[in-house]
C-alpha cells in the first residue's frame, strides 16, 4: 500500500469510527467528514470520492457479507437506491468488513456494478449496516446504525434519513 493510500485508509477508518461512536442516530448535526477516498466498483473502475456528492445530500451505506441484517435488508436497500435515483439523490453501497474478497464481490453483485468494494479493509465500523447521510462536501449529517425495519417503504426510509 502506498503512503497516500495508507493515509486515506486511516482517515476513512477514523471518519467512520467517529460516525459510529456518535450513537445510533445523530440527527441533523454534522459528526465528521468523509475523506477523499476512492474505492473500486464491482465493475472494476475507480468509484467516486466519498468526500463529495453530486447532489445536495448523499447516502453511503456500509454492509458486510457476513451480516445477516445486511443480507435480509439488501432488497430494501436496492429499492431505496432506485427511489433515491428517481428523486435526484445520490447513493452508494460499500461492501467490506471481511477478509474474504470472494464473499465481498458476491454480495456486492446484489447491489449492482456500481457497488464499491472495500477488499483492503479501508473502512471499519462497529455496526452494520451503517448508513451515513452526507452533504456535497462530505460532511456527515446523520448516522444510523443498523436498519430501521419499522419503516415499510423506500419513501418512509428516505424521509427518516432526511434525504427527501
Amino acid at each position: 500500500m502506498t503512503r497516500m493510500n495508507a493515509f486515506r485508509s486511516a482517515a476513512l477508518t477514523a471518519a467512520l469510527a467517529l460516525a459510529a461512536c456518535s450513537g445510533s442516530d445523530s440527527g441533523s448535526r454534522a459528526v465528521s467528514r468523509l475523506p477523499d477516498a476512492r474505492l473500486p466498483t464491482l465493475a472494476g473502475i475507480a468509484g467516486p470520492s466519498l468526500a463529495s456528492c453530486p447532489t445536495d445530500k448523499c447516502l453511503t451505506v456500509l454492509v458486510a457479507p457476513w451480516c445477516g441484517v445486511c443480507r435480509a435488508e439488501a432488497p430494501s436497500l436496492v429499492a431505496l437506491r432506485h427511489y433515491l435515483d428517481a428523486h435526484g439523490v445520490s447513493s452508494r453501497i460499500v461492501v467490506g468488513l471481511s477478509s474474504d474478497a470472494g464473499a465481498i464481490r458476491s454480495f456486492a453483485a446484489v447491489f449492482g456494478s456500481d457497488a464499491l468494494l472495500d477488499e483492503g479493509g479501508a473502512l471499519s465500523s462497529r455496526a452494520t449496516p451503517l448508513m451515513l447521510v452526507s452533504d456535497r462536501e462530505g460532511r456527515i449529517l446523520k448516522v444510523v446504525e443498523g436498519f430501521p425495519s419499522r419503516l415499510g417503504s423506500p419513501a418512509e426510509l428516505a424521509q427518516f434519513l432526511g434525504l427527501i
